[in-house]
Parts: C-alpha cells; sequence; structure tokens
C-alpha cells in the first residue's frame, strides 16, 4: 500500500513537472501586449525588442510610417478645403446675366422718368399750364414696373442662395460641418506630429538627428498653412456670403420704396397734395442706395475678421509666414547638403522619398499657399460681383438721388403757392436724377462687358477659378500616389 502511495506521488509529481514546463514554453513563445504585462512580473523585466528604435533601420521604417501619414492627413484637409471653397462659393451660371439685366431695366426705367421730367419741368417752371401728363405717368410706369423687376430680382437671388446653402449643408460644405472636419483632421496630425517628436528626441544619436528636427519644424509649419488656407477660404466665402445676401435684401427694399415714389408720384399728378411723401420716398429711396453699398462691405469686413479670429481659436493656428516657412525650408536644405557627402545608413531617414522630392513638395506647398492663395481668391471675388453696385459708384447715385427727392421736398414746402419756384425745383432735381440714372446704365453696361473680357481672357490662359481648384486637385491626386507609395 505504502510502495503504491510512493509510486503513484512520483507520476503525480511527473505530470505536474511536466505541465509546468509546457505552460512556460507556452507563456515565452506566445506574444504579450502591453495591456498584459504586470509589473513585477518575470515577463515585464525581458527586454521588448519591437521597442528599441537603436537600428537605424527601424527608426528610418517608423519616420517614414509617421511622415507619410502626416503628409497623407494634410493632403486630405487640402483637398477638402478646395472642394468646400469651389462648393461653397458656387454661383449659378446665368446669374451675372440675369441680374444685370434686371438692374439695368430699373436703371433704365428710372431714366426714362428724368427724361421725360427734365423735357416737362423745363416747360413748366416758366409755363406750368402747358406740362403735358401722359409722358409722366408713361415714364413713371415704367420706372414703378422695372424697380419691382430689379427688386424681385434681388429676392430671387436670394431665395437661390438660401437653396444652395441647403444642397451644402447636405452634401457637408456647410460651414460648420466643414469646421468640425477640419479640425479634427488636424488634431490627428498634432497627435502624429508629437508622436514624431518623440520618435526623433528617443534617437538624438542618430546621425540624422540634426535633419529630423529641421523637417519637424517644415511640418509643423505645413500644418500651420493648412489651417491657413482653410480659414482664409473660410472667412472669405462666409464674409462675401454675407455682403452678397445682405446686398440683395437691401437692393430689394429700396427698389421697394422706389416703385411706391414712383406710384405715389403717378398719383400726384392728378392729386399735387401727394407731391410732399412722393419726394421724401425719393429722398428714402436715394439714401437707401448710397448706404448700401457700404453697409454690405462693413458688415462683410466685420464678419470675416470674426471668422477668423474664431478659426485662429478653434484651430489652434497662428498666422502664416511665407517668409519662416522659407527659411525652415533652407535650412531643412543645409542640413539634406551636408548629410549628403555622409556615407552613415541613416544619411536617407526616407529612402523611398528622398529628401530632394521631399523638399520639392514642402517648397511648392509654400509656393501655393503664398501665391495661388491670394491669386485664386481675388479672382473669384472679381468675378462674383456682377451687377452688384460698387462701393464708389453706388453712393454717388444713391446720393444724387437723395438729392432730387430734396429738391423736390424743398420746393413743394418751400414754394406751395408759387408754381413756378415749385417745378423749377422738380426740374433741377430731374436734371440731377438724369446724371445719376445714366451713371447706374452706364456703370452696369461697362461692369458686364468688362466682366465678359476679363473671364474670356483668363478662361484663355487657364486662371478661371475653377480651372486652378481643378488644377490643384489633380496635382494632389498626384502627391498622394506618391506618398501613399512610401
Amino acid at each position: 500500500m505504502i510502495a503504491f502511495s510512493f509510486s503513484s506521488t512520483k507520476a503525480l509529481i511527473r505530470i505536474i513537472c511536466s505541465l509546468l514546463i509546457a505552460q512556460m514554453i507556452f507563456v515565452f513563445s506566445a506574444p504579450v501586449s502591453a495591456q498584459e504585462v504586470e509589473p513585477g512580473s518575470i515577463i515585464a523585466t525581458m527586454p521588448e525588442p519591437a521597442l528599441q528604435i537603436d537600428s537605424g533601420e527601424s527608426f528610418s521604417q517608423r519616420y517614414t510610417a509617421i511622415t507619410k501619414k502626416i503628409l497623407l492627413a494634410g493632403i486630405q484637409i487640402e483637398r477638402f478645403s478646395l472642394n468646400f471653397r469651389l462648393h461653397s462659393a458656387k454661383q449659378p451660371k446665368f446669374r451675372k446675366l440675369r441680374y444685370f439685366a434686371a438692374q439695368e431695366s430699373a436703371a433704365a426705367g428710372g431714366l426714362a422718368f428724368e427724361i421725360a421730367g427734365v423735357r416737362e419741368f423745363g416747360k413748366g417752371r416758366r409755363r406750368p399750364l402747358e406740362i403735358n401728363k401722359a409722358p409722366l405717368k408713361r415714364s413713371l410706369n415704367a420706372a414703378m414696373t422695372t424697380a419691382i423687376i430689379a427688386g424681385s430680382a434681388s429676392a430671387f437671388e436670394l431665395s437661390v442662395n438660401a437653396v444652395q446653402a441647403i444642397k451644402n449643408k447636405k452634401d457637408g460644405f456647410d460651414h460648420k460641418t466643414a469646421d468640425r472636419y477640419v479640425a479634427t483632421k488636424l488634431k490627428e496630425i498634432d497627435v502624429l506630429i508629437a508622436e514624431r517628436s518623440a520618435l526623433v528626441a528617443a534617437n538624438s544619436t542618430d546621425a540624422a538627428y540634426s535633419r529630423a528636427v529641421a523637417e519637424g519644424e517644415v511640418l509643423s509649419a505645413m500644418r500651420n498653412a493648412f489651417a491657413n488656407e482653410y480659414a482664409h477660404f473660410s472667412a472669405d466665402t462666409k464674409s462675401y456670403l454675407a455682403f452678397q445676401n445682405l446686398f440683395y435684401i437691401l437692393n430689394a427694399s429700396y427698389n421697394a420704396v422706389g416703385a411706391a415714389s414712383s406710384r405715389y408720384a403717378y398719383c400726384a399728378l392728378d392729386k399735387p397734395y401727394l407731391n410732399g411723401t412722393a419726394n421724401i420716398l425719393f429722398i428714402v429711396n436715394g439714401a437707401m442706395a448710397a448706404a448700401t453699398p457700404v453697409i454690405c462691405t462693413t458688415v462683410g469686413k466685420i464678419v470675416k475678421k470674426r471668422t477668423m479670429s474664431r478659426l485662429a481659436r478653434d484651430l489652434e493656428m497662428t498666422p502664416f509666414d511665407p517668409d519662416a516657412f522659407a527659411v525652415s525650408c533652407k535650412k531643412l536644405q543645409d542640413y539634406s547638403s551636408s548629410s549628403s557627402s555622409s556615407s552613415s545608413d541613416t544619411a536617407s531617414l526616407m529612402p523611398s522619398l528622398p529628401i530632394t522630392d521631399r523638399m520639392a513638395f514642402y517648397t511648392q506647398s509654400n509656393q501655393l499657399f503664398t501665391k495661388q492663395l491670394d491669386s485664386e481668391t481675388k479672382v473669384m471675388r472679381r468675378l462674383e460681383k456682377v451687377a452688384l453696385q460698387t462701393s464708389t459708384l453706388g453712393p454717388v447715385i444713391g446720393g444724387m438721388l437723395a438729392t432730387q427727392g430734396v429738391l423736390g421736398t424743398y420746393g413743394y414746402y418751400k414754394y406751395p403757392l408759387a408754381p413756378r419756384k415749385q417745378i423749377n425745383q422738380y426740374y433741377r432735381g430731374a436734371v440731377v436724377g438724369t446724371v445719376a440714372t445714366s451713371l447706374a446704365v452706364v456703370g452696369n453696361a461697362a461692369s458686364i462687358l468688362g466682366l465678359m473680357a476679363y473671364e474670356h481672357k483668363l478662361s484663355k490662359k487657364k486662371q478661371m477659378p475653377y480651372q486652378l481648384i481643378e488644377q490643384r486637385l489633380e496635382h494632389l491626386v498626384a502627391t498622394e500616389k506618391l506618398v501613399s507609395t512610401l
């Protein structure tokens, strides 16, 4: 019985030892994640070859992988920024022609009344009874009708902008969605840059350390450039839409007042006591026309400034300095030139994309941010300001129309019992109004003709805004293919 127990015990010990040995072999042969390692355990005290970055090859591989991710994220932001600008600043195809036609008709209708007024009031200031009411009524009807057409055109374009805004929101190109997307991508780049900095710092003894630090400065500057480009496009588009929509609202408003003043003037030909109201409405109409470009321009500037300030805070960016970026690129180039003669195996951090190719990419990015950014924006703004009274001509025209109303109001209330003197003020006002409406007619025509010539010239040079954007998008596709091969 005892022998049996002893032999059984020996067999049991052998089995337990075999199991322990098998378990140890399994433990040491299986991969262990960092989360599975307990502090103080045998495995925790063993070296982890995967975390060592002493090898030049390991450093280069990890450096390449992180840089690739940074560049791809930057390309995604760049592509989104260009598509966002293309969609958010999109203008209807025939807007400039139809809006020009509507505004030109209003100016022509007003000019018709002014010409009739000069002729009839010119006769009436000497012989009041010789005034022919028929041409005045016809011209006032024309002025009222064309004012309604112009105001309706502005209301229509405002509704078109509203529909386009809904479509942009559906496609993900509204400002709120775009801001959120760009902010998320920039945070992704920030994490990668921090990871890259830690990798470079851990390899401070590497022969390529100085060059890696210099390239890190370039990548950080590019991150800031991506943010600045989007912020610039976003603020510019938002400010112009604010300018444009407000212009349409005010234009529709003062054309409504103009239509009302023409109607009152029509009725005043048979009911002279309405002359005072008609001329006061002329003053309001002219004052609104004069103030509209100034108000719209001011609001646009305020919106742009506030949007830039908000995006600078949300995107954690500073104003992009192209000169500082060029200095960083030059510094990297100098380090690269000095290391190119070295025979060290770390002379090339990214063998799959040599530093000369990366320098070309960085330099071209600087040129895109400093030249194309401003040139495309200026071209787009010039092309979009079609048939809108400029901030210089608008106040002049509006001021003259308001002056006409002031002269008419003065004549009506100053000389209620002196028809010749009263009509003489109407005549003077009509002369001033003729100059104002003539300027509007000529100004609108010159604007559309100059615009068509400008578009034709840019189109031949492949410099239309949509053409420039398409060129940059094609370049991004080629660049992305190159970076994806790393």
